[in-house]
């Protein structure tokens, strides 16, 4: 779960790849890679969830299991 400013950062991230692309200020591959970016920082500040976030606390946890041992 992302906490509120989390979810704000990913507003303005989503924003900022969406003005970059539609502006014009990048063309090419980069504007369908910022895009897609945007994209994907929208829908996880909609969500307040992240994958990454997720896949940060199992490495963390195998981890402590590994130093428990």
């Amino acid at each position: 779960m992302l906490t509120r400013d989390g979810v704000i950062a990913r507003y303005i991230f989503a924003f900022c790849f969406f003005f970059a692309s539609g502006s014009g200020m990048v063309t090419g591959w980069i504007a369908a890679f910022c895009g897609i970016m945007g994209t994907v920082e929208l829908a996880t500040a909609l969500m307040q969830y992240s994958p990454v976030y997720e896949a940060y606390s199992l490495y963390k946890a195998k981890k402590r299991k590994k130093v428990a041992e």
